[in-house]
């Protein structure tokens, strides 16, 4: 599932937390790239610190000032992610991985084509590690959180077709 903030992975995960068997793969939005100080990769950029009351991970000066994440999607685009979240990263009992904007935008464009639906754009996130995970993170069954309706994305899309 995609993880932003994170009310729809954690959701997605719930069920599975204690089955050892599931690998829960959590997605961030990488933007333009890591390396790029355009992106939304908590885990990645972010270190621990308190937002909106909670203590979690985020991305923040040295000073303790919230650095201005970017996402081509808006529901990822935020400078943190959930304590839930944290812990399992924390834990290692969930994997975070990154795709970029034009990755996602890639792999919205390929499920529409192949699958008649419109993703939203913090789903396309999870659809395009499909292509770059670890292959041992997608043996058997994979369920992926379908967070949204693409149709709020469509004046996005459009820019990039």
């Amino acid at each position: 599932a995609c993880v932003g903030g994170g009310s729809n992975a954690a959701g997605a995960f719930y069920h599975f937390l204690e089955d050892e068997s599931v690998n829960i793969v959590a997605v961030e939005a990488a933007g333009m790239g890591i390396n790029t100080n355009y992106s939304a990769a908590t885990t990645v950029l972010g270190t621990p610190g308190i937002l909106h009351g909670s203590k979690s991970l985020l991305m923040q000066t040295s000073d303790g000032q919230v650095v201005e994440p970017h996402s081509i999607s808006a529901g990822l685009d935020y400078p943190g992610i959930g304590p839930m979240h944290a812990n399992l990263f924390e834990t290692k009992r969930a994997v975070f991985l990154s795709a970029t904007d034009n990755e996602a935008l890639e792999a919205a464009f390929e499920v529409s084509k192949l699958e008649g639906i419109i993703p939203a754009l913090e789903t396309a996130h999870a659809f395009a590690i499909l292509k770059t995970a670890p292959k041992e993170l997608l043996e058997g069954n994979v369920v992926i959180c379908l967070s949204g309706r693409g149709d709020k994305d469509l004046a996005t899309y459009m820019q990039h077709l």
